[in-house]
């Protein structure tokens, strides 16, 4: 016997649209609990409505307007079905769509998703569906968190005491999914369509009603949700949160309601780029950066490589004798710059944020300068250029009386323009800006080892749970640090065109 199924339907002034939803439940080949919530509707819809009461199978409620939270909350509470499901008003079904999803619900699963048919305002239909199976909460695929299109063991919600969040005006179907996918750590893909979701409902939320405040007051539930978790001791899920979170910050929707200027990240980040046509490694950079960490605008001095596009650019001419005068040349040009943040992050084309970045607790790696050197000269059997620097810079700091830290690892480093120019215009012929950087201004930090990946057979369990990686050319193009990147951000960021 198929398990019984319960449709909720929340309604609040959808007449243009609700008749074509109601007649496409009520013509299904087989027959669900459908329950339908008129959540004060002022023009008509609840009259229209009350014209399906003449099916036995369809519950009519009438309810004064507590928003569509409430009055799926008022569906669930009477919903008596082995699952549940969600349908918009001004959304249709399929006309084997609760026979397909009854099927499914033989699996057992507690949460199964389906294919959608999306009608574009354009007149292009799109068919939306993923490979059948298991997703886990870091592989989870686009629509996850939709709730018209899926279904969901009643059992489990009652279980976990899963309700939609009262008050919340965007994102409310994202936040009834976490709170369960937190739980289950899983949805069950069915390539079947069982949805026609149509864009042509202008007064919908999504489309055109949006403000600053509600995608605030999302992104603090979600927030919220993310500390429970780690209380709870469940840090996989909590992390799972902050990649969503830097996600949506990061979105053309969030965007275009000024989220850059809200505090998703408190710094700008600033790119000293090689002038070329192409860099890969600066591509997968930013799309570490956009998934991972934080901020506000990225900044390019220098070149911009063919095909990337950062927030800002300033090119600067690197005609100085050295890599490190013309690495002095633009930092001197970003400090100066009263349109960047007072502090923002340093980063070079060959960082790469490889999980959920915290700024206000991330701690800045050292290593002891003088050993450093004597490791150096004794692979090389010799003093090179650059441990002639690097003594260079040891000497200039025990002049000053500082300890021979260098901050130079490979990482990024939070800067600050005032004091940067400060030192920079302390020590105008000191090259190694990090190191003493970081002393003059007793930055702290911990001491690490350098995590800058150079040999190509560099094996995948070494730096697969690093935060921050580093590569050199070769190994980003042929070693396995180089795949492990490139396999961990496949989708294109937004500074890409």
């Amino acid at each position: 016997m198929a398990k019984k199924l319960s449709v909720i339907i929340p309604v609040y002034n959808k007449a243009p649209f609700l008749r074509r939803c109601l007649d496409s439940v009520a013509s299904q080949t087989r027959t669900a609990e459908i329950i339908v919530v008129d959540d004060g509707s002022t023009d008509g819809s609840g009259q229209i409505c009350d014209e399906y009461m003449k099916y036995a199978n369809f519950e009519i409620y009438h309810t004064s307007n507590a928003g569509v939270s409430g009055a799926r909350n008022f569906g669930m509470d009477r919903a008596t079905g082995e699952y549940i499901t969600f349908l918009d008003a001004d959304d249709a079904y399929e006309e084997n769509a609760v026979e397909t999803m009854q099927r499914y619900a033989e699996k057992g699963e507690d949460i199964v998703q389906f294919g959608q048919i999306r009608h574009m305002n354009t007149g292009e239909v799109l068919r939306r569906a993923w490979p059948e199976g298991e997703y886990d909460l870091w592989h989870l695929r686009r629509y996850w968190q939709m709730v018209w299109n899926k279904i969901y063991k009643t059992a489990t919600v009652k279980k976990y005491g899963i309700r939609y969040a009262d008050g919340l005006q965007f994102g409310e179907d994202e936040i009834f999914n976490a709170q369960i996918l937190l739980r289950v750590g899983k949805i069950y893909h069915a390539p079947e369509m069982t949805v026609h979701h149509y864009m042509d409902d202008m007064n919908s939320l999504c489309r055109g009603h949006l403000s600053l405040e509600k995608l605030q007051i999302m992104d603090t539930t979600e927030k919220m949700l993310a500390k429970q978790e780690r209380e709870k001791g469940n840090e996989d899920g909590a992390n799972w949160l902050d990649k969503v979170r830097t996600r949506h910050h990061h979105s053309k929707t969030f965007q275009a309601y000024g989220w850059k200027r809200y505090l998703t990240g408190k710094y700008d980040i600033v790119y000293f780029v090689k002038d070329e046509p192409e860099n890969e490694e600066l591509r997968y950079s930013l799309r570490s950066v956009e998934k991972n960490m934080p901020h506000r605008n990225v900044w390019f001095y220098g070149g911009k490589p063919d095909g990337i596009e950062p927030d800002n650019y300033a090119k600067v001419m690197q005609t100085e004798p050295s890599k490190f005068e013309n690495v002095r040349s633009m930092l001197i040009k970003a400090c100066q710059n009263d349109e960047i943040t007072e502090d923002f992050w340093l980063f070079n084309d060959d960082f790469f944020i490889m999980q959920p970045f915290d700024e206000n607790s991330e701690p800045t790696y050292n290593r002891e300068l003088r050993e450093y050197i004597a490791i150096l000269e004794a692979k090389y059997g010799q003093i090179t250029e650059w441990t002639k620097l690097l003594r260079h810079l040891a000497d200039t700091l025990e002049a000053a009386g500082k300890d021979t830290l260098n901050y130079a690892v490979h990482k990024p480093i939070l800067i600050n323009r005032k004091k940067a120019l400060e030192v920079l215009q302390k020590f105008p012929d000191e090259p190694m800006f990090r190191a003493l950087y970081g002393n003059y201004w007793n930055i702290g930090g911990i001491n690490e080892h350098d995590r800058k990946v150079k040999v190509i057979d560099y094996p995948v369990e070494k730096f697969a749970h690093w935060k921050t990686i580093s590569t050199e050319d070769a190994s980003f193009t042929y070693g396995p640090v180089g795949k492990f990147i490139r396999d961990s951000f496949l989708e294109k960021s937004r500074f890409e065109k």
